[in-house]
């Protein structure tokens, strides 16, 4: 708290980049599942089975 009413500017900066690396896990996480989804066998059977 301390840091954010002495240095707002840095606080932000800081703030932004958490929110980057936020980002950035994100679409990598989606990115790995989109290729093991692709990468999967789908049978067609048990595909139309809801979950």
């Amino acid at each position: 708290m301390t840091t954010v009413l002495l240095h707002p500017i840095r606080a932000l900066r800081e703030n932004l980049s958490h929110i980057g690396v936020a980002v950035n896990a994100s679409r990598e996480l989606s990115r790995a599942g989109a290729a093991r989804y692709s990468s999967e066998k789908v049978n067609p059977v048990t595909a139309a089975i809801p979950l």
